[in-house]
This record gives structure tokens, C-alpha cells and sequence, in this order.
């Protein structure tokens, strides 16, 4: 064993010279080098490599160091400030630190399951503590931009306190058909929400409002999920384990599933995830949307109460809900809300102002007055004196201002009621026409016509 390490150490040392034998070889000038051959290798090594040593050795040196020196390294920090600077000092938008928009981390949000805002994303503006998001692809334009204030006005307090943390506009994780959806305190927001139409289309701005408190909904349910989580312990699963606790799991176990349940046929079941089925699928009274989860259905039912709509909704979703938002009577939660009637049996249907003989000049003047103005037609199987008696008695339960209401008769016998209302958040122009008893006629619709004309205000 002896023997071994001492030949080890005449091998290294026959390899290592000393550092006088560098220095005293590497004082050579160029001119006096020559190439030396290495003994029994035929290997040639050239000054400049000795050279090289000497320098490494001489820089490493110790040396004393005078104040002054440190002078010209400010220029130096001062360029490198400038330039760095900007990448932390931009909202997110260029390659420095990425921005989440909220109090959550990247790795809290993939720890609860969030999609966060894409890497590219930046801050476009703020309403109301509530950020709007643009992306390099997709940046809201001032309309877009306007008719989201709009519905931040117009949203119950109730739901504004759980208010999501920035609007995106992107399509992170939406489907093709989808326009909008919440993950944790976001809220996605597709171009294609934005498409208008009638008021029970869900292309309408009703029908995007109606869309964006559903989603509202489901920030209001991650955030009350959060605070009663133990996020500290779950952080520490997260980074010792990579286990996931995903705040939709959590929210099913909250109070506030478990209030929704008890009076709207949704039976629990607890086992590792805690599940939910409808009792009676078929028969209970809520949206189709609503019937594919309990989640959904709640979200469904607040939206349909906030806009007033509350044909596909049974007697215990609407109470759940008013209870929900605070409002201290049905008559209260329903002030200033389009009249919908199930009775009417509405539906949409395209090219209707051919048909109807629409005021165009209404429609050109509403378009100049408000902000924002869409266009519905629409049939209905009830008869003409039926929707004009429900439209007038809905119109008038509701606290809506009427501005005109009168009766025609055009020609041919052709019947037809013209109203207009004011209201807090939109007007309405309405006429409806009814050719059932109308002559001179090959062809004619025997069910009642309706367009409305909408004119939205802040």
C-alpha cells in the first residue's frame, strides 16, 4: 500500500513542475522560444501556453487596491441598472418577472388547480380594483373595454366583494364554443362574448352580462373555498410531496354547497372527493346547463336572478339566491329587470325585421343616443293581446319609467303595439305585431311577432 502511493507521487511529481520552472520559461522573450519536445512523447508545446500561466498567477496575486479604482465600475452599474430595470417595472409584459395579477403565486395557482395568465400577458386598465389583461395576440378595444365597466356597474355588491382579481383576454383553456370561464380568481374573456343579438339569445348584451355573472359566480365560490382552506399546509404538501389540493375538490365540502343541496334536489355523496347527483333529473326546474353539476347549477341560478329571468328556475333556487345576494324581497331583486315570461315561449329568429316592418329610424336614433344598442326579433305561439298584457304588466311590476304605449291598426288589418320604457341600466323600444287577422295575405305568420330594441346607458 506504501509502495503504491509513493510511485503515485513520483508520477505527479514528474508531471508537475515547480512555479519557478513556469515563471523562469515563461521570462523567455517570443523571439528566443522555440518549440521544446517533450521527452519520449514527440509532443511539441509553444511558449504562449507558459505564457498564459504566468498571467493567470500574476492576476491572482494579491495586490493592494486604492479607493479610486472602484471609480470607474459606476458607469458600468449604472448601464446595467438602465437596462435590467425596465424588465421588472412593466406590469408583466416583457421577459422579466411574471406577473400573476393577484395575491397568488405561479406555484399556488398550479397548487389549487388555476390556470394562470399567459406569459405574455399586461396590464391594459383597472375599474374598480379589477384589472383588465391584454396579451401580445389580444388587447380589449374601447368598446370592449367600456361594456365590461358596464357590467361591473351593474353587478350586485354581493358578488363584487368576491370580485376576480383581473379580467384576461385570452382563451387559456376555453373550448371552441365557450366564450367565458373563471379559473380561481380569474376570469377568461373570449372576443366571441362580445357578438350582440336579442335580448333571449345568449349572443345578446343581456346575454353576455348574464354570462359574466355566472362566471362572477364561480370566483365568489373559489374565494369563500380559499379562505376556509389551510393554505400554509397545503403550500408545504405541495413542495415536499408535488400534491396538488384543488380548490373545486375543497368546494365541495364548504357550507356553501352544502346550502345550495339541501333545497334544490342535489344529493351528496362524501367519500375521498365528495360528489353530487340530482335527485330527479329529469323533472327539477333549472337550466340544461345547470343540470351537470352542482357547481354549474349554482352559478346558473344566480346569473338567471340577477338579470331577472326566472322562467327556468324553481321557487327554492330563487330564494337560495336573493338570499345569496342580499336582497330583502323578490320585488326588490327584481327592480329594474327585463320582464321575461315563460308564458311567452320566445324564441329568436333572423332577418325578423323584414317581417315585423320595424321602426328604422328608432333604431338609428338609439344607436346615436346610447353608448351601446342591440336589436332581437322574436315569435311567440301566445296570442297578440296575451303578450301585449304580460309585456305592459311585467314592464310596470318592475318600476320601468313608461315613456310611450299605443295600439295601430295598419293596413290590411294588421295589429300592431308600439312601448317604451326607461330603466336604470337600459332602455327598451318595443313593438309587437300580430298578422293572425290581417287580409290581402298568400302567406302569413300565425304566431306573434316581437322586436325589441335595447339602448344601454351608465
Amino acid at each position: 500500500m506504501i509502495s503504491m502511493q509513493s510511485k503515485k507521487l513520483q508520477v505527479q511529481g514528474a508531471q508537475c513542475a515547480r512555479n519557478e520552472a513556469y515563471l523562469k520559461y515563461a521570462a523567455i522573450t517570443r523571439d528566443a522560444a522555440r518549440p521544446v519536445c517533450v521527452q519520449r512523447t514527440g509532443r511539441r508545446r509553444n511558449w504562449t501556453f507558459y505564457e498564459a500561466v504566468s498571467l493567470v498567477i500574476r492576476f491572482l496575486r494579491p495586490k493592494k487596491i486604492k479607493p479610486t479604482d472602484y471609480l470607474c465600475f459606476g458607469p458600468l452599474f449604472f448601464i446595467i441598472f438602465l437596462m435590467l430595470f425596465p424588465l421588472y417595472s412593466y406590469a408583466g409584459k416583457t421577459v422579466g418577472k411574471v406577473q400573476t395579477y393577484s395575491k397568488f403565486s405561479r406555484n399556488d395557482l398550479k397548487m389549487l388547480g388555476v390556470i394562470a395568465p399567459p406569459k405574455n400577458a399586461f396590464l391594459q386598465d383597472t375599474y374598480k380594483g379589477i384589472k383588465f389583461i391584454a396579451t401580445s395576440k389580444k388587447v380589449y378595444s374601447k368598446d370592449q373595454l367600456m361594456l365590461l365597466k358596464y357590467f361591473i356597474d351593474r353587478t350586485p355588491a354581493a358578488l363584487l366583494k368576491y370580485a376576480p382579481s383581473a379580467i384576461v383576454n385570452a382563451e387559456a383553456g376555453l373550448l371552441p364554443t365557450s366564450m367565458a370561464q373563471a379559473s380561481g380568481p380569474y376570469v377568461y374573456f373570449n372576443s366571441r362574448a362580445f357578438h350582440t343579438g336579442g335580448f333571449w339569445s345568449a349572443g345578446s348584451i343581456e346575454g353576455v352580462f348574464r354570462g359574466f355573472v355566472h362566471e362572477l359566480v364561480h370566483v365568489l365560490q373559489f374565494r369563500k373555498t380559499v379562505r376556509s382552506m389551510d393554505l400554509a399546509k397545503a403550500r408545504k404538501r405541495f413542495k415536499q410531496h408535488k400534491r396538488q389540493t384543488l380548490w373545486h375538490h375543497a368546494l365541495m365540502n364548504t357550507d356553501l354547497i352544502s346550502s345550495f343541496a339541501k333545497v334544490t334536489g342535489w344529493a351528496l355523496k362524501k367519500s375521498f372527493i365528495t360528489t353530487a347527483r340530482l335527485k330527479d333529473f329529469k323533472h327539477e326546474k333549472t337550466s340544461n346547463y345547470g343540470r351537470t353539476s352542482i357547481i354549474e347549477d349554482m352559478a346558473e341560478t344566480v346569473s338567471f336572478v340577477v338579470i331577472g329571468d326566472l322562467s327556468p328556475l324553481s321557487r327554492q333556487r330563487v330564494e337560495w339566491a336573493i338570499n345569496l345576494l342580499g336582497y330583502p324581497s323578490l320585488e326588490k331583486t327584481l327592480e329594474y329587470t327585463f320582464p321575461y315570461n315563460g308564458e311567452l315561449e320566445a324564441a329568436r329568429i333572423a332577418g325578423g325585421s323584414r317581417i315585423t316592418q320595424f321602426d328604422r329610424k328608432k333604431k338609428k336614433a338609439y344607436k346615436k343616443r346610447y353608448f351601446f344598442s342591440d336589436t332581437g326579433h322574436f315569435i311567440s305561439k301566445a296570442g297578440y293581446n296575451k303578450v301585449v298584457h304580460l309585456l305592459k304588466e311585467g314592464f310596470r311590476q318592475r318600476k320601468w319609467k313608461i315613456i310611450l304605449s299605443k295600439n295601430l291598426l295598419l293596413k290590411h288589418h294588421v295589429k300592431k303595439a308600439v312601448m317604451e320604457y326607461q330603466g336604470k341600466w337600459r332602455d327598451v323600444y318595443l313593438e309587437v305585431i300580430s298578422f293572425k287577422e290581417a287580409t290581402g295575405y298568400l302567406m302569413k305568420p300565425d304566431d306573434t311577432i316581437i322586436t325589441v330594441l335595447s339602448g344601454y346607458h351608465r
